[in-house]
């Protein structure tokens, strides 16, 4: 192990010990699934049949969220109406581990709420339909104000570091940032601030980490090369004491306060959605900073956090545990994990709203029947997790000579097919133990399985917890054992 990679695991083992102050714009993003069944009869518009509802915060809720999943001890700062939606994004922060006793009511306004409907059935891929909004909010003024800066000043003695998100400029205002930089002088706190569209207002602030067209807004430029990006970052750094730009697959550019430019690439992903991932970046140059590591640092874990967060599917908050799975590097591919690794994942899945599949199998000679399976089964939810026999179980299962492929290729083959997610080797004879211990939401099963024939042990696990079994039927014909037959010649 190098000695970078030695030290970035004993900074993220220094995350539990950050305390973070969270202050900006707060949303609820909403996420609604269904379908359309048919026309209203009122009216010429489509019926749109609500499944189920997901909700998460967002804007600087999201930063936080991701600060306390990477370990740091969390506390929100911001603004909520006094409704139904200020109740539910509470509740979430409050179940993703985020201290809602700074979050300030104001009966004026209405708690910022993104919504998506999404719509799709059986072999029908969600979509978009309809998107959701309340009116842009105004920046806090009168009684909120005072409230969001009491709060500031109350927290401010208790924290290491603040974590400003500005994404709808309506709560940093110029008495808010005053009473944070006040506090973070008089309290030695690190500071970092992530704006969509102020980048250049945050003087004297520790870090300021835009995207590269943030970056190019705040300087009145177009950031379309070296040579513009050289020019945003160096006025940037006539506010900011320094700044991160991060580029995307081009990965963060790191301009310092010593005049130096370092771009530090992002370790090659293929990105799944991008949402939300500048706001994981954020949440780790904070803790990343305050727990004594340089920019360097901050710049090469926020790339491996944000790698993790666009591999998948919609808003996801990223582990301690991932990351440091990243740093360390996995001993076979990188979506083979352990069972105490997966745990964790699964757990912060389930927090974040989606729904966990979980299969199994031997996959010897990965054939066209296992990758329509597969695709079937992810399809049941939004993340999955293969259970891979090791080459011990299979030779229990099919005899000596299989199997063809060993147990790390057939993992590597596996990780190689964008609809698994994660791979887990076990060598039971049945997955029940990894099943009671991640109690996934699906358990998919294939082959010429009924609801009577799946072994009962395992059936009464998953319905015991509140899972589901989905029946996949295989493709007739297609077989391991027969493709075997086939190559060797026999009938």
């Amino acid at each position: 192990m190098t000695d970078e990679r030695k030290r970035h695991g004993e900074l993220l083992g220094r995350f539990k010990n950050v305390r973070v102050m969270a202050v900006g714009d707060i949303y609820l993003d909403e996420n609604i699934f269904g379908s359309v069944t048919e026309v209203s009869l009122e009216a010429p518009i489509p019926v749109f049949e609500v499944h189920e509802k997901r909700h998460n915060p967002g804007a600087a809720g999201n930063a936080a969220c991701n600060a306390a999943s990477l370990g740091g001890r969390v506390t929100m700062v911001g603004v909520v109406g006094d409704d139904v939606n200020a109740g539910i994004v509470r509740r979430a922060f409050e179940e993703r581990g985020v201290d809602t006793s700074g979050i300030v009511t104001d009966p004026s306004r209405a708690t910022n709420t993104y919504g998506k409907l999404k719509a799709g059935g059986h072999n029908i891929p969600m979509q978009e339909v309809l998107r959701t909004d309340t009116p842009k909010p105004r920046m806090v003024s009168g009684s909120a104000e005072e409230a969001v800066i009491a709060q500031i000043r109350r927290l401010a003695p208790e924290v290491d570091a603040v974590l400003i998100g500005d994404q709808v400029s309506a709560t940093v205002s110029d008495a808010v940032y005053a009473a944070i930089m006040e506090c973070a002088e008089k309290f030695s706190l690190k500071t970092v601030a992530d704006s969509r569209a102020r980048a250049g207002y945050f003087a004297g602030v520790d870090v300021i980490k835009p995207n590269d067209r943030e970056a190019g807004l705040a300087a009145g430029i177009d950031v379309v090369d070296e040579a513009s990006l050289m020019e945003a970052g160096r006025f940037l750094t006539t506010r900011a004491r320094n700044a991160m730009v991060t580029r995307g697959p081009e990965g963060i550019t790191v301009f310092a306060a010593d005049g130096s430019v370092e771009t530090v690439p992002i370790r090659p992903v293929r990105a799944v959605d991008v949402t939300g991932a500048g706001d994981t970046v954020a949440a780790t140059i904070v803790l990343t900073i305050a727990a004594g590591g340089s920019l360097h640092d901050a710049a090469v874990l926020g790339n491996l956090a944000a790698g993790i967060a666009v591999a998948q599917p919609g808003v996801v908050t990223v582990s301690n545990d991932e990351l440091r799975d990243a740093v360390l590097g996995p001993d076979g591919p990188e979506k083979l994990k352990s069972v105490e690794q997966l745990r964790g994942i699964v757990e912060r899945l389930r927090r974040d709203g989606k729904k966990v599949v979980w299969t199994n199998g031997c996959f010897d000679l990965l054939h066209a029947g296992h990758i329509s399976y597969l695709l079937s089964a992810r399809a049941c939810g939004d993340a999955m997790v293969v259970g891979l026999n090791t080459d011990a179980s299979v030779r229990a299962l099919k005899g000596p000579e299989r199997p063809v492929v060993n147990e790390m290729d057939r993992a590597l083959v596996l990780s190689a097919l964008e609809c698994v997610d994660y791979v887990v080797l076990f060598g039971d004879p049945s997955p029940l133990r990894l099943i009671e211990a991640l109690r996934p939401d699906v358990y998919a099963k294939g082959g010429d399985y009924t609801l009577e024939t799946i072994v009962q042990e395992e059936r009464r696990a998953v319905e015991a917890y509140g899972g589901s079994i989905a029946i996949i039927p295989g493709r007739e014909g297609k077989s391991t054992t027969g493709l075997i037959n086939k190559i060797s010649g026999k009938p």
